[in-house]
């Protein structure tokens, strides 16, 4: 008798599972992890069978394809294996999330959600892509791949591709420079949810919000404002989105001598970042050669799978529950908690787990075994 190990229970998932194949296999590059060694790649199948036997034979612990297509994808320099165009791909997940280190597994996963639907938003309101050419899948992992299919990114070299990263993260906005822009810059685009941004933020400051936001006695700041504007209420004026705001406030400040000009004008642009960007990772999205996650493939540190999503379902979508694979489901199996306690929130039931034995879901025992916590107790004959 051998004690089951994960490989055994990802053997099982890929002979009865089959992953969602790309189109024009033929012209990408394979890479995988095996459960033994590094990163394997350089690989090209010609067809479904193909790369399905593969994966029963082989049982990769992680699964790639290029996201770029090439005439020779097997060739081992990049140079040789003559590049066609690639996808767009972005990577959202903890790695780049503030205070992640601070959260849950959960809630990171909810964090990367907003960052995720943000990000869809920008692709669809600010470039125009439509959902048909977008493809969204939760990563099995701590986040979400989005697939950008379109000819109008095929051939963007990795400069374009990273001021398309630029854009999405708000890279490159500064106080000085916008206060210099005329104000049909602020029709459009980031500048145009900027501007909005802060309307909404003066129709509900008032004198004592302001006080705690810049910490000096600010009375009467409203006040001078509305003079400013020839006694035209604060409220009413910055409930029209357009113009130049920031040059506005730099105006008025300058003219009172107000101490809090900088203070103001940074706030307000660091918090429209904050709340209005994307955390992607901007590398994988301006690599022309990048790999990533088969859909349908499973994540070899979660065993939850790479689960295509609807753009309409991201809201509801529930992770911990429906990126686990049925196969895995209604088994109970025995494992070694090895560390002290262990909580978690799967399959809608909550788990608390303390050292030792445990009887378990098999997907929960798959998913602490992956994450280096559990040893798996059952034997195989």
């Amino acid at each position: 008798m051998e004690d089951l190990t994960l490989r055994d229970y990802f053997r099982e998932y890929y002979l009865k599972n089959a992953v969602k194949i790309p189109d024009l296999l033929f012209k990408r590059e394979i890479g995988y992890i095996p459960f033994s060694g590094s990163m394997i790649r350089h690989r090209m199948y010609n067809n479904n069978v193909e790369i399905e036997n593969f994966i029963k034979r082989t049982v990769p612990r992680h699964l790639y394809y290029s996201s770029a297509y090439y005439n020779f994808p097997d060739k081992t320099k990049m140079v040789e294996k003559e590049w066609l165009g690639a996808e767009l791909i972005f990577d959202l997940d903890a790695d780049h999330i503030e205070n992640a280190d601070k959260m849950t597994y959960e809630q990171i996963l909810e964090e990367v959600k907003k960052h995720t639907k943000r990000l869809l938003g920008t692709l669809i309101n600010d470039f125009g892509f439509n959902e048909s050419n977008i493809h969204l899948y939760f990563s099995g992992g701590r986040g979400y791949h989005v697939h950008v299919e379109s000819d109008k990114i095929y051939t963007l070299d990795s400069d374009a591709r990273r001021e398309i990263g630029d854009y999405i993260k708000i890279e490159g906005i500064n106080i000085e420079d916008l206060k210099t822009l005329d104000d049909s810059h602020f029709n459009y685009g980031i500048l145009k949810k900027l501007n909005k941004y802060i309307s909404d933020f003066f129709t509900d400051i008032n004198d004592e919000n302001i006080h705690k936001l810049l910490g000096k006695n600010t009375n009467n700041y409203i006040k001078h404002l509305d003079k400013f504007f020839g006694g035209k209420k604060l409220i009413e004026f910055f409930k029209d989105t357009k113009g130049n705001k920031f040059k506005i406030i730099d105006t008025f400040d300058k003219l009172n001598n107000n101490e809090y000009n900088k203070t103001m004008l940074t706030y307000l642009l660091n918090q429209f970042k904050k709340e209005a960007l994307a955390e992607i990772d901007e590398p994988v999205s301006t690599d022309i050669h990048r790999l990533i996650r088969f859909p349908l493939s499973l994540h070899g540190k979660t065993g939850l799978m790479v689960k295509p999503l609807l753009i309409s379902d991201l809201n509801k979508f529930k992770p911990l529950n429906e990126g686990i694979p049925e196969i895995f489901k209604g088994v109970e199996k025995k494992i070694n908690l090895t560390i002290d306690k262990f909580e978690i929130n799967m399959d809608n039931q909550h788990f608390k787990l303390e050292k030792g034995i445990n009887n378990v879901p098999l997907y929960l025992a798959i998913f602490t075994n992956a994450i280096n916590v559990s040893e798996f107790i059952d034997k195989k004959y």
